[in-house]
C-alpha cells in the first residue's frame, strides 16, 4: 500500500498548486511496495531550488548547486530535489555538474537500481519507467540502463549494492553483478567514511553473505580481506561493532587497522580493540578471572565477546551466568569501586607512586574475597601489608 505522511503530502501539493510536477521518490516508494516502512521522504520535483524556496517559509540549502533544498515542516527536514541530469563522474563518486531538467523520465535515468528508480503522488500514482515494481515482487536487484556506466559514474553504487541484497534479501541480477565485480577496484577512490558506513549496513542485514562474491573475487583487499569472512557467525552476533569486527577478523583483516583505515567512530574502534584483548586472555572459570576482563575492558564486551565465542562452538553459558551475577550483584573490581581511596592511603604515610601500587594490591584482594571491601577491613588489610614490606 502507497500513502504519504501529512507533511510530504503538503509540499507535493504547494508544489502542484504553483504548476510545478512533485513526487515521493527513491527508498521510500521501494519500501512501500516491499512492504517496509519508509524511514524518510525523499522528494523530486520540477520546480528548480530558488522557486522551492520562495514557496516555504522555512528551507535550508543544504545542497542547492545539485539541487536539493531541505524544507523544514513542523520541525521535520524533508529534502526537495530537482529533477535532474548528471555530468561526468572523473572521479567516480559525484558529478562534474549537473543540469536541471524537466523531465521525470530523465531524472529516474541517472538513478541506480530499478527499485530505486520510483516516484509516486497521489495524482498520477505510482511512476514506474524501469519496471522497478516487477523486480521488487522478483526480489532482484537490477541496474538502471548499462550497468557499466552506473558504476563507472559512482562506485560507491558497489558497495550499495551489496547492502540492498543484505538488507532486502534481494538477488542480483547476472549483468549488474558482473558490471559490480569488474569495477570493485574503483572502491579505493570512495571515502573511507562512507565503505565504513555501508560495510556495517551491510554486515548487520539480513544476509551479509551477499558480501560473497566482492570478498572472494578480493574486492576489499585494500581492507586486509584476503579469505572468506564467517558469514554463517555474523548473524548471530548482536552488536553492530562486533559483526563488523568478525568480518573483519575471520576475513583475515587486521581488525585495528582496518576500522582505523576506515576512519570508524571511536565506539567501533574500542570494541574491536576490546575484543582483541578479550580473544586474547584464556577463557575465564571462575569471578576473578571474569573481573579481570571486566577490569581490562568492560561489562558489555565481555558479554560480547561471550556471544561471538558462543557462535563459534565454544561453551560460555557458566561464564555468563557469574558475569550476570557479578553485575546485578554490583561487586567490586574496579579501584574506584573500594571503600578507601588515594587520600585514605597518603593519612596512613603513603605517597607517590606507592599510592597507585597499593591500591592496585587492595583491588586485586577485594576481587578475590569482595567481602574485603569495606574500610574497616581493607585499613586492616593495609597495617598487615605495611608490616610485611
Amino acid at each position: 500500500m502507497l500513502f504519504l505522511p501529512p507533511d510530504t503530502e503538503y509540499i507535493i501539493e504547494t508544489l502542484q498548486k504553483n504548476g510545478y510536477e512533485a513526487y515521493a521518490v527513491g527508498g521510500c516508494v521501494r519500501d512501500m511496495l516491499n512492504g517496509d516502512t519508509p524511514h524518510d521522504f525523499d522528494i523530486t520535483t520540477s520546480a528548480e531550488p530558488e522557486t522551492v524556496i520562495s514557496l516555504f517559509e522555512k528551507t535550508v540549502p543544504t545542497g542547492i548547486k545539485h539541487g536539493t533544498v531541505t524544507v523544514i515542516i513542523n520541525g521535520i527536514p524533508n529534502e526537495v530535489t530537482t529533477y535532474r541530469a548528471d555530468g561526468e563522474y572523473r572521479d567516480h563518486r559525484r558529478p562534474d555538474s549537473v543540469v536541471f531538467v524537466k523531465s521525470l523520465r530523465e531524472d529516474l535515468a541517472r538513478r541506480d537500481f530499478t527499485v530505486n528508480a520510483m516516484a509516486y503522488n497521489k495524482k498520477d500514482g505510482l511512476i514506474d519507467c524501469f519496471c522497478g515494481k516487477e523486480d521488487i515482487k522478483n526480489r532482484l536487484l537490477r541496474a538502471v540502463g548499462e550497468p557499466e556506466r552506473r558504476f563507472c559514474e559512482d562506485a560507491l553504487r558497489i558497495l550499495r549494492l551489496f547492502r540492498f541484497s543484505s538488507v532486502l534479501e534481494f538477488d542480483i541480477e547476472e549483468n549488474t553483478l558482473k558490471a559490480a565485480l569488474e569495477y570493485a577496484p574503483t572502491l579505493k577512490r570512495v571515502s573511507a567514511e562512507r565503505i565504513f558506513a555501508e560495510l556495517l549496513k551491510t554486515v548487520c542485514g539480513k544476509n551479509p553473505a551477499a558480501l560473497k562474491p566482492l570478498t572472494d573475487m578480493g574486492g576489499l583487499s585494500f581492507l586486509g580481506i584476503k579469505s572468506r569472512p564467517d558469514y554463517d557467525k555474523i548473524p548471530l552476533l548482536k552488536s553492530p561493532e562486533i559483526k563488523l569486527f568478525t568480518f573483519l577478523y575471520s576475513g583475515g583483516a587486521d581488525a585495528a587497522e582496518a576500522l582505523e583505515l576506515l576512519r570508524a567512530p571511536n565506539k567501533t574502534k574500542k570494541a574491536a580493540k576490546d575484543m582483541l584483548t578479550l580473544l586474547n586472555m584464556p577463557k575465564p572459570e571462575t569471578k576473578p578471572e571474569i573481573k579481570e576482563m571486566l577490569y581490562l575492558t568492560s561489562p558489555s564486551a565481555a558479554e560480547s565477546c561471550f556471544g561471538y565465542k558462543q557462535a563459534y562452538g565454544e561453551a560460555c553459558k557458566a561464564a555468563a551466568v557469574l558475569l550476570y551475577e557479578i553485575i546485578k550483584n554490583k561487586e567490586p573490581y574496579k579501584i574506584r569501586d573500594l571503600k578507601i581511596t588515594g587520600t585514605d592511603l597518603i593519612k596512613h604515610g603513603i605517597t607517590g607512586e606507592d599510592i597507585g601500587k597499593t591500591l592496585e594490591k587492595l583491588r586485586r584482594a577485594v576481587i578475590l574475597d569482595p567481602a574485603l571491601n569495606t574500610r574497616k577491613r581493607l585499613e586492616e588489610r593495609l597495617y598487615i601489608m605495611k608490616q610485611t614490606t
